[in-house]
């Protein structure tokens, strides 16, 4: 029994593979096909999904998982490759799903996520993949820390990638547990003298005090003994100055040494310097929110 052509056609816009209910909407009967799998002209491949024509490359296997599996979008290392970043991973083929599906394909890396939406995905051959900041930030749960900054510098070298963008998405996914959170705010922090991750911080710490309906400081204050430098925040009338403290920058010595000289300055002016880091701003915002609460009421009341 000869495969017809129509299947033939679909199969091969398929990645070599079809689906059972496709092979019904052609006219060909459940018995048809279970007659055909046991004469070895469909093989097998998932669940309700056979094998015609069998797969030349990575492409054609996530084809037949996408057919397979329910809103899947390929992603990481072979979303990469699709997408033909400057240096590429070794090639994985994954696929993520929402958490709710199944999960299996064979010859597939199936992944579940939450908080894919609808911007992080471009259309290439025809397959839904994750887009270039979202695959790269993906990466980064996968990758030594290294090979992954070397990727994502090529991306911004080749114009395939903007910090801006990726600043954005960071502010957006990461999050304490989330892979490529760390590696993300690093990213950020380590080009080119510019400090992103401190920008992603600040708005990330202002909107905590914001949510909590403290009351809102004024950004970038000039500090009243060096006006030619800022505190990041500040509530001037209660003598309260805030620094978000980027992680990265603060581990080095000298810039510990020095903070804790300024500090010591702003209180022989009657000042109290909070400083919150990351890891605060994103696992422990109640503690950032008791403490300025508290610092604010206390100096008021004192003043």
């Amino acid at each position: 029994m000869a495969i017809p052509k129509p299947v033939l056609d679909l199969a091969a816009r398929q990645g070599g593979y079809v689906r059972r209910d496709q092979l019904v909407a052609r006219g060909i009967s459940s018995s048809a096909i279970d007659r055909r799998v046991s004469a070895g002209e469909l093989i097998p491949a998932a669940a309700g999904v056979y094998v015609v024509i069998p797969s030349q490359n990575f492409v054609d296997l996530l084809r037949g998982a996408a057919l397979r599996l329910p809103q899947a979008v390929v992603s990481h290392q072979s979303a990469a490759h699709m997408l033909q970043f400057p240096k590429l991973p070794e090639l994985v083929p994954t696929v993520v799903v929402p958490s709710y599906t199944t999960h299996r394909f064979p010859g597939v890396t199936v992944r579940r996520c939450s908080d894919l939406i609808e911007s992080d995905i471009v259309v290439v051959d025809g397959l839904a993949v994750t887009n270039v900041v979202r695959t790269f930030f993906d990466l980064g749960g996968l990758l030594r820390f290294r090979n992954w900054d070397a990727i994502g510098e090529s991306l911004v070298i080749a114009g395939k990638m903007e910090l801006a963008s990726f600043e954005n998405l960071t502010l957006r996914l990461a999050r304490r547990g989330k892979p490529g959170s760390r590696y993300a705010h690093d990213f950020l922090v380590g080009r080119a003298g510019h400090d992103p991750r401190a920008t992603v911080l600040e708005r990330r710490g202002r909107d905590v005090l914001a949510q909590a309906g403290l009351p809102a400081p004024l950004h970038e204050h000039p500090i009243p003994w060096r006006p030619r430098r800022r505190f990041d925040d500040a509530y001037p009338n209660a003598g309260v100055a805030i620094e978000w403290d980027s992680r990265a920058w603060h581990e080095q010595r000298a810039a510990m040494v020095a903070d804790r000289r300024r500090d010591r300055e702003a209180a022989a002016h009657g000042w109290v310097v909070l400083r919150f880091t990351w890891e605060e701003v994103t696992e422990r915002p109640h503690e950032i929110v008791e403490t300025v609460r508290l610092v604010l009421h206390d100096r008021r009341i004192a003043g």
